[in-house]
């Protein structure tokens, strides 16, 4: 079986989550759940703040956990990168400070695409979908190679054409589909684990139960998929190399 296939990606990144999730869940874990926390409070407690201090509190709260997770998501590709490269040991610190790099880069990078892909989405549906598919690691792009922009759409869409168009949708299909079935099995479990306590009497132990177990059972699922995503990648770098190196030159001719 080739190494390309979805079954051996997943298992790939299954190994490297399960191997690694002190440095790909912990920290993401922890402030998920304190900002899953926060919210909650803020709602609690609107009677008394009133409605307009709560709403800006939960808009700095969300810009905030926004940066968070991209500084985190730009190391874990960093991460990834650097396992799929065959190291043992990676760097968290070196991780995080190549992740704030990367912040704007990145950024600017996801709001163009998701502009390309909304605008192309207002044609008809089918080109929306094609130009989601062909621009999917335009972040990854963005990530590994500082390359941003319109660059990185174009970079992705031929690694993507490359490697095969259906052959993407066939994956992200699939991990999709066992993510969802697997997600919502632990949220019936964590549900089930809620109601206990709720008829046991503990409603504010239940609330905090289900807070913490939905929360790290998000972040898992979330961190897992990044992990898939990131090899896909990484994998399909290595299949077209001379391709891109060839488009990638000619961009900076260009510039």
């Amino acid at each position: 079986m080739s190494q390309n296939t979805t079954d051996l990606i997943a298992k790939l990144a299954w190994k490297t989550t399960r191997e690694r999730w002190r440095e790909f869940m912990v920290l993401p874990a922890v402030v998920t759940i304190i900002v899953f926390g926060a919210v909650g409070a803020l709602f609690y407690y609107i009677p008394l703040q009133g409605i307009p201090a709560v709403s800006i509190s939960l808009i700095v709260l969300y810009l905030a956990y926004i940066a968070f997770c991209i500084v985190f998501y730009n190391a874990l590709a960093k991460w990834c990168a650097d396992l799929y490269a065959g190291k043992k040991v990676i760097d968290i610190e070196d991780g995080f400070r190549y992740g704030l790099s990367r912040f704007w880069g990145v950024l600017g990078t996801g709001l163009l695409t998701m502009l390309k892909i909304l605008l192309w989405s207002l044609l008809l549906l089918l080109p929306g979908i094609y130009k989601g598919v062909m621009y999917f690691h335009s972040i990854q792009v963005s990530q590994l190679e500082k390359i941003s922009g319109g660059d990185a759409n174009r970079m992705s869409q031929k690694m993507i054409s490359k490697s095969g168009f259906l052959r993407t949708i066939g994956n992200l299909m699939a991990i999709y589909f066992v993510g969802m079935i697997l997600f919502y099995i632990y949220f019936g479990l964590t549900f089930a684990v809620s109601a206990g306590f709720i008829a046991a009497g503990s409603e504010i132990l239940s609330g905090l139960i289900s807070v913490a177990l939905f929360g790290a059972g998000a972040v898992f699922l979330k961190v897992y998929l990044l992990v898939f995503f990131n090899y896909q990648y990484l994998i399909y770098r290595d299949e077209n190399k001379a391709a891109l190196a060839s488009l990638a030159k000619g961009l900076k001719k260009m510039q």
